[in-house]
């Protein structure tokens, strides 16, 4: 009595995370409405470098509970990323307390995705970017961005991304290799 099963707290964090995964799906490609409730938690994205084609950034706003948040609002045509990690601390599994779950894909270009969308409160990291238009009207960039917001579009882009808070991902396409999930009780199993 009273004994944690840590498989059965693993799928259960595992399908959480799936399912927040179809929702940010769904998202992208406009299959939600823009006032659909996510899951509530922050959740945390490193990589070693991004190369991607068709960056767009805008301000938007995702809902998390009851409360709008703006977030850069961040889009790509298609993206390779080397070294992805992401991970997300959920504060009360039942019977374990709280836990965080871990996602890598490690080594050069693990990752590839075809209309990525990222929502994000903080970004930290470098950023080099080709044939940039700063100030344009963010409506241009999705249609769900409000007339004569603003946006900012790059042909090229390279990202390296130390922290990324996020609040949302979604893509038309993601394939991921050498891939490997863990889920350990409290904190310390984070990106």
């Amino acid at each position: 009595m009273g004994k944690t099963n840590i498989t059965k707290a693993a799928v259960a964090l595992t399908a959480g995370l799936a399912t927040f995964g179809v929702t940010g799906f769904a998202v992208a490609q406009g299959g939600l409405t823009a006032n659909l409730a996510l899951s509530g938690s922050f959740f945390k994205i490193t990589m070693g470098h991004l190369d991607g084609e068709g960056f767009s950034l805008f301000v938007d706003d995702d809902q998390k509970g009851e409360e709008h948040l703006p977030v850069a609002r961040i889009k790509l045509d298609h993206a390779k990323v080397s070294d992805l990690c992401l991970s997300v601390t959920v504060p009360k599994v039942p019977g374990v307390g709280e836990a965080t779950l871990a996602l890598k894909a490690e080594g050069e270009g693990s990752t590839e995705s075809d209309s990525l969308l990222v929502g994000a409160t903080d970004v930290d990291g470098s950023l080099v970017m080709q044939d940039v238009n700063v100030g344009i009207d963010a409506n241009q960039l999705s249609d769900t961005a409000d007339p004569g917001a603003w946006g900012l579009y790059s042909k090229q882009v390279s990202l390296k991304a130390d922290d990324v808070k996020a609040t949302s991902v979604g893509a038309q396409r993601l394939s991921a290799k050498n891939v490997g999930v863990t889920v350990r009780k409290g904190s310390e199993n984070g990106c």
